[in-house]
């Protein structure tokens, strides 16, 4: 099993009657269709925590959005460039329906498969027109960081709707336990999770399951987040408390450490278009010198601290 495999099977899934949008499935119902296809001796307990990390990093990749319940879907196509003066050879990104189109618009001359495009022009305007033809986004990554989202808790015009309605702590008391995010009890922000039980909840809290949904709990209310939502909540609970996420940065080379890290997918898209993963870390990132100052800017809009 391997990312190109999850890519196959998100992108042949489309909706019934709207075939150009890609259709969510669950985190079970991809397992199942990848299990399906290996031998019955490949077939290992390991394969869904394995699925999930491999979506994970798919998800930081621009390649697929993650929603509530686990459900997955692919991220719609788009064309990323390095800004508007470079781009000899850019790269498609997300629901591959769309890959074919890509080329043909670019008038590439590549095999349809390749995701690195080389258009027959290099003008910034020429290939927006043309991809737009396509209902092919064109991002620059050069673009400011000031349209990065800051961390923020959930609006109540947003929670509306989303009530989760059955107590997770009455449900999971034999198959798990919620867990609590408190950024005093750990240095990382994976090691911020804590398990916790009702009596300890004080208003806006972020609770993770164990079957991985967010929950934020607000006015004696319970309220399902997206993973994009949760993350952004998790920084402003940082910054509000006074505990900011410590991240390895080692600035001769430019390597940044995200290992046990979770980012909101538009922050992760971000710097992994700016960088190239470390030997066999791809949560490791590498950082050319010219792109310090717009990561070390990222990631201060985020409230982590650089050590």
């Amino acid at each position: 099993m391997n990312k190109q495999q999850i890519i196959r099977i998100l992108s042949n899934h489309r909706h019934a009657h709207c075939f150009y949008l890609a259709k969510p499935l669950t985190l079970n119902a991809i397992t199942k269709l990848i299990e399906s296809s290996l031998p019955p001796h490949h077939a290992t307990e390991s394969l869904k925590s394995c699925v999930y990390e491999n979506l994970l990093e798919l998800q930081a990749q621009g390649e697929v959005l993650i929603g509530m319940g686990n459900q997955f879907c692919m991220a719609p196509p788009t064309v990323v460039t390095e800004d508007k003066t470079n781009s000899t050879g850019i790269l498609f990104k997300g629901d591959r329906a769309y890959l074919k189109l890509a080329h043909q618009g670019l008038e590439t001359k590549q095999p349809y498969d390749r995701t690195i495009l080389h258009p027959k022009f290099q003008k910034f305007g020429w290939l927006e027109a043309r991809l737009k033809n396509c209902q092919i986004r064109l991002l620059t990554v050069s673009d400011s960081v000031t349209q990065l989202p800051n961390p923020d808790y959930p609006k109540h015009s947003r929670l509306f709707g989303s009530e989760w309605l059955e107590n997770p702590f009455c449900i999971l008391q034999r198959t798990g336990s919620v867990q609590l995010y408190t950024p005093e009890l750990g240095e990382g922000q994976w090691d911020r999770w804590q398990p916790t039980t009702q009596h300890q909840l004080v208003d806006r809290s972020l609770l993770r399951l164990p079957s991985g949904e967010y929950l934020w709990f607000e006015e004696a209310q319970m309220y399902e987040l997206t993973p994009d939502e949760a993350c952004l909540a998790m920084f402003w609970l940082d910054r509000q408390m006074g505990y900011p996420i410590p991240l390895a940065w080692d600035k001769t080379p430019g390597r940044l450490n995200l290992q046990k890290t979770s980012l909101h997918s538009t922050y992760a898209q971000w710097l992994w278009r700016l960088s190239e993963p470390d030997e066999n870390q791809p949560r490791i990132r590498r950082f050319q010198p010219c792109h310090h100052p717009f990561v070390c800017e990222a990631l201060a809009r985020l409230g982590c601290e650089l050590v």
